[in-house]
């Protein structure tokens, strides 16, 4: 019997075929989330969906109800396996499933919010991945940047497991791929962005390399696909900048990311931090190359300058400059796509990603 802990519902997505596949192979599959899950988030119907309410921030009472909580929880149902993905699920269940004892304890990290982060907050944050990593039997990385940050920073003592090239879920290849050459739309061209519109995610940044693109090329179009994110707010200026400007548009959440993809020329991808980004390999996909920040994710999504291209941190110009030669070069825009959807399809198939991860958990 296996336990999986996610802290709010979307992260169920993120989850991908393997909760199915291990029913197929005769598990009883629990799992528990933060929140109530709506429709478009609930799993394989024969999957138990418990509640167990946690606040994604630091919350000591909140918290200690939620340890309390998850451990009740193990107590009755008896796990053979405890599974935690995202900070605070997998904080709440490594302890829970710990004191309980249970014998398989695994802490998927899917990222680092510490990374970068400074002062208190930052140790705080830290200090809490590490009690994480110490609970758990295993470590799995998405990626192997984030493995060796977690090693670097002393988060874990030994390096986290990563399978194969990493990946939350992968993509699926059938439906992203798009099976035939893309045409390429007339000059100026489009930018995409798709994912959170947080802070995080670069979104300012976003809007400094947009302005230098459009310095060169004045009617490049920006679409966005991507939600407000209310816990880490993007600026106000930032905010007037997406909805003021003619060439922006905002699409809200995509149901049809596929569609939205392939509409595309580039992917603009400014996030500070990342596990993997899925964002990338879904545009990889789609024959979309990515411009991107070298940071702990990103670059094991993006293979520079022949997926697409990674620029150090910060430097607006060298990401303008990048996005610019894509956009008027349709030799090297068509290199990249067909190198994109290769790799993607090699590396990050939805199919070998999650049957890696039944068979490293049915081994434990």
């Amino acid at each position: 019997m296996v336990l999986v802990g996610v802290t709010v519902p979307m992260s169920l997505s993120l989850l991908g075929d393997r909760l199915t596949m291990m029913v197929d192979l005769g598990w009883e599959v629990h799992v528990a989330c933060g929140e109530p899950v709506p429709s478009q988030y609930r799993p394989d119907p024969r999957v138990v969906v418990h509640q167990i309410p946690m606040t994604r921030d630091i919350s000591p009472i909140s918290d200690l109800r939620s340890l309390r909580d998850w451990s009740d929880l193990i107590g009755q149902i008896k796990p053979t396996h405890v599974i935690g993905a995202t900070p605070k699920a997998g904080f709440m269940s490594m302890l829970a499933a710990r004191r309980r004892r249970v014998p398989n304890r695994v802490f998927e990290a899917w990222g680092a919010r510490w990374d970068g982060a400074q002062g208190i907050r930052g140790a705080i944050l830290r200090a809490a991945d590490r009690v994480t990593v110490a609970s758990a039997t295993q470590t799995v990385a998405v990626s192997d940047s984030l493995a060796d940050l977690f090693l670097a920073r002393r988060i874990s003592n030994c390096r986290p497991v990563v399978l194969g090239h990493g990946a939350t879920q992968g993509v699926d290849v059938a439906r992203f791929f798009p099976g035939h050459e893309r045409p390429r739309g007339a000059l100026p061209g489009t930018v995409g962005f798709l994912g959170r519109l947080a802070a995080d995610k670069g979104i300012a940044d976003l809007g400094v390399v947009m302005d230098l693109v459009r310095a060169v090329m004045p009617d490049t179009r920006l679409w966005v696909a991507g939600e407000l994110d209310s816990a880490d707010p993007v600026n106000e200026r930032t905010q007037a900048w997406l909805t003021t400007s003619a060439h922006n548009t905002l699409l809200g959440q995509m149901v049809e990311v596929p569609a939205f993809l392939r509409s595309v020329d580039v992917l603009c991808f400014p996030s500070h931090r990342e596990g993997l980004p899925n964002a990338v390999i879904e545009a990889a996909a789609c024959g979309v190359p990515a411009v991107a920040w070298d940071v702990t994710g990103t670059r094991d999504a993006v293979i520079d300058g022949q997926t697409g291209f990674l620029v150090p941190l910060g430097n607006h110009d060298a990401m303008a400059g990048r996005i610019t030669q894509i956009l008027n070069d349709s030799q090297l825009a068509h290199r990249l796509g067909v190198a994109s959807r290769d790799v993607a399809r090699e590396r990050f198939d939805s199919r070998l990603v999650q049957a890696a991860y039944v068979d490293f958990i049915a081994r434990l």
